[in-house]
């Protein structure tokens, strides 16, 4: 394995430079060719070998999976975020929410860099292929949100697509106002699509991707557990460890040669989902292919009792009715999961309330935030927050200092004070000094 780094590359349609990431397979050689090829955002934190840390460690993984012969040796182009400027590159439909007013969206501009100016120059240094049933892109958050619009939008040069806790829908901390960020297609776009989401995201929330995993399937007739496959991790967080982690089911869906048709079910989870009247949930239960691939299974049977606690939105997503216990159970084939489920009545958004203790010499202007929500500065060593939630959203519970500093506790360990959102609640959270900041972001 080989990760070679083109430094510098300068962008006629957007003006600014970036550093470009190619991990090559283990034995490449341009006669062997023409290689299946992925293009990655956030590319400088693609591979452990070159890079920054946090990482999504993707070149160890690729090796992995190409020495077990699970996917064909490919290439991974790994595309630098341009920092300050990430959010507005990674946005087509309307302006990155966190940006001034004034900040247009540039995503088409990136578009154009991507195709017209990176690819050609990737398929004349290296022997990839222009075959978009060969050719995927993937990226998680605001990565995850240009992969979906690149894929839907130009078909004919991505046929694969790995969306990952993509931010479709920007949710105001106080008010709790929705702008969707992305468009919803009326047409096919990819021919194969992985898409996922974690349930300790916060603000980015599931729902828009159940929305859309439902609109995929009834509108645009994708088939699911085949050229759709999905996958809900209801305790993931919104990092690159997590990323790094299912990315490799991403792969294997995108290039892998697939497995039996039924695949080995997961048990349920230990004890009873706990959930508020109105929440959605995804009652798919985990199903893992023989190569490895672990997915939730769309197609699953799913029924509860009794019939008022919950109602159907659409396949397995459920919405909680009404207050009571009961149990959800899922058939696929010849297995069964059962789910205990008690739903509770309560606030719709009950309010957490947080104080961070943070080190004196912190900038006075920095911006601490709390599991990705911002705090205000009350006085040197001190910020606070007030918001009120959705019922039922996960927070991972980290402390982070602008875009990439994170909080860390006398042993220098990153600070976490993970919750499930279900109640009113205050806590005092203290943050003993940060780690360096660098680019990175949603």
């Amino acid at each position: 394995m080989t990760v070679e780094v083109l430094e510098d590359m300068w962008s006629e349609a957007l003006g600014n430079r970036r550093d470009v990431y190619v991990y090559l397979p283990p034995g490449y050689h341009p006669a062997r060719g023409p290689y299946p090829v992925l293009y990655l955002h956030d590319g400088q934190h693609m591979f452990a070998s070159a890079g920054p840390a946090p990482s999504w460690r993707l070149d160890e993984t690729l090796d992995d999976l190409i020495s077990r012969g699970s996917v064909p040796p490919l290439v991974a182009v790994g595309v630098a975020n341009a920092g300050a400027d990430r959010g507005a590159e990674y946005s087509h439909e309307i302006p990155f929410p966190r940006d001034p007013a004034s900040s247009p969206a540039r995503g088409r501009l990136y578009e154009t860099f991507l195709i017209d100016e990176l690819i050609p120059l990737v398929r004349q240094r290296y022997s990839v292929t222009s075959d978009p049933a060969a050719t995927a892109v993937m990226g998680s958050s605001m990565g995850g949100l240009v992969s979906y619009h690149l894929a839907f939008g130009r078909p004919e040069v991505f046929g694969l697509a790995a969306i990952m806790s993509p931010f479709f829908v920007s949710i105001d901390p106080v008010t709790l106002a929705k702008t969707p960020v992305h468009r919803i297609f009326d047409r096919r776009g990819p021919d194969r699509i992985w898409i996922d989401m974690g349930g300790m995201e916060g603000l980015i929330t599931v729902e828009p991707v159940l929305e859309l995993v439902q609109h995929l399937v009834t509108e645009l007739g994708y088939t699911p557990d085949d050229d759709l496959r999905y996958r809900y991790d209801p305790e993931g967080r919104h990092h690159e460890d997590v990323w790094a982690e299912r990315a490799r089911s991403a792969v294997l869906h995108l290039f892998g040669a697939g497995g039996p048709a039924e695949p080995t079910v997961a048990p349920g989870p230990d004890g009873n989902l706990a959930l508020g009247i109105g929440q959605l949930i995804d009652a798919s239960p985990l199903g893992r292919r023989a190569d490895g691939c672990t997915y939730s299974i769309l197609t699953a049977q799913v029924d509860w009792r009794p019939e008022r606690l919950l109602k159907r939105v659409g396949g397995a997503f459920l919405a909680a009715a009404a207050a009571g216990d009961g149990e959800i159970v899922a058939r696929v084939g010849s297995h069964t999961v059962t789910t205990g489920v008690i739903v509770t009545s309560g606030e719709a958004q009950p309010a957490l309330d947080v104080t961070v203790v943070v080190p004196l010499d912190t900038p006075l202007d920095a911006s601490v935030s709390f599991s990705g929500l911002p705090t205000q500065h009350i006085r040197p060593g001190l910020h606070h927050g007030h918001w009120p939630l959705p019922r039922g959203v996960g927070l991972d519970g980290t402390v982070g200092l602008g875009w990439r500093g994170a909080g860390l506790d006398a042993n220098g360990v990153p600070v976490r004070h993970p919750l499930r959102h279900d109640a009113a609640r205050r806590i005092v959270v203290r943050v003993e000094r940060w780690t360096n900041p660098d680019h990175g972001g949603l």
